[in-house]
């Protein structure tokens, strides 16, 4: 994806979109990739200034796996009790 920047040169930009879990509403806004340059370091940023951060798949993995198995015990917890 090319684009002019401030200066009337061309540039490449980033085109990175949010991660699905990370969407809000509305969702055309979530939506709207990074318009920063290829291969910036930090924080991904969209064309109104809103501003977001790829976490590594291992760690959203890793969260997800715990908090699904909290639920399962509480869930598991709350049934015992109800004995």
């Amino acid at each position: 994806m090319s684009t002019g920047n401030a200066n009337g040169a061309d540039g490449e930009l980033c085109g990175r979109c949010r991660p699905k879990w990370l969407e809000t509403v509305p969702l055309v806004v979530s939506r709207l990739p990074c318009v920063r340059p290829v291969g910036h370091e930090g924080s991904h940023e969209d064309a109104i200034w809103q501003r977001w951060v790829e976490l590594p798949p291992e760690l959203v993995y890793a969260v997800a796996v715990a908090c699904v198995a909290e639920e399962l015990r509480r869930a598991f917890a709350d049934g015992e009790a109800a004995r």
